[in-house]
């Protein structure tokens, strides 16, 4: 597969900004990246642990790595090696006036969705929600989707316009409720996003569509974390929303009553299916570029 990266990214860094991610995995990830013929440079203590297993290294080296990433101004991408927990525990500090001073993208998902919304909320680099080290080969290499992820991938990359579309060429959302919108999208983990609430790390939603996936969570708990989301005035807030994959969250007709629950509340369209989540295949979205989804139902990002 060739390089799906701009000309401009020629150095990419991996952080564990959460989880331990597993070696091997990562090892791929930098053999592909490698094959692009791109420099990769695994920050010091992506592989450090902390006493509490599930951290990839303690909350100083955790941000020890993501500050050098942003000092070296010879890095062009920071890619997380994974999700899992442990994003939070970097936002207070955080050297915002560093991230600030260049538009350095960091690209991630799951739990980095707290790393992202909190870069919106400062004004800081460029969030993109799109594979992970841990699982870039399996994304653009071991799977029958993967040229549909990595054509998604690329143009978020390149800030290209693209239509959504499912893998066998269809449309691949549904409507819940009708409208239009063009507006800046918000991908975000639903329950990653609930816990900010109240936090300093909150963006404003107002102008963004929500774009939201989760996994392993019982439809009680979606229902509990939309219905936050309600209470919070998120909901009435956001311009619409998507609703992406819920993997391992309850049955197609428990999570659509949800769903169709959570819309009431939206000044806006909210659709279902938006190729997004935990599973593959996967959209790339880049949050400084445009989505708009139209009357009928169609998608378009990066305009």
């Amino acid at each position: 597969m060739d390089n799906i990266f701009p000309k401009t990214i020629r150095h990419v860094a991996i952080i564990s900004p959460a989880g331990l991610a597993d070696r091997a995995r990562i090892e791929a990830g930098v053999a592909l990246l490698h094959s692009w013929g791109l420099k990769v440079t695994i920050m010091p203590h992506v592989f450090s642990r902390a006493r509490e297993g599930y951290l990839s290294a303690s909350t100083a080296e955790r941000l020890a790595d993501l500050h050098a990433c942003w000092h070296d101004t010879g890095i062009d991408l920071v890619i997380c090696a994974r999700g899992g927990f442990g994003s939070a525990h970097l936002l207070p500090e955080i050297d915002w006036r560093l991230l600030r001073s260049r538009p350095l993208p960091l690209i991630g998902y799951s739990d980095i969705t707290a790393m992202h919304l909190a870069m919106l909320k400062m004004h800081a680099g460029i969030p993109v929600a799109a594979p992970m080290a841990a699982k870039l080969h399996e994304a653009f290499i071991e799977n029958q989707f993967a040229d549909y992820t990595a054509g998604y991938c690329r143009a978020a990359m390149l800030g290209l316009p693209a239509q959504i579309k499912s893998p066998d060429g269809g449309n691949p959302v549904r409507i819940i409720k009708p409208g239009s919108v063009d507006a800046l999208p918000l991908p975000a983990n639903l329950a990653v996003m609930v816990t900010l609430c109240g936090t300093e790390y909150f963006p404003d939603v107002t102008d963004r569509v929500l774009i939201l996936e989760d996994l392993n969570e019982p439809p009680y708990r979606i229902d509990r974390y939309l219905t936050q989301l309600k209470q919070a005035g998120v909901l009435s807030k956001c311009a619409g929303i998507a609703f992406g994959d819920f993997m391992d969250c309850g049955t197609h007709d428990e999570l659509q009553l949800i769903f169709h629950k959570a819309a009431e509340a939206v000044n806006g369209p909210v659709i279902t299916g938006f190729p997004f989540g935990h599973g593959l295949p996967i959209v790339s979205v880049r949050m400084d570029r445009r989505i708009r989804i139209t009357g009928s139902g169609t998608v378009f990002i990066g305009e």
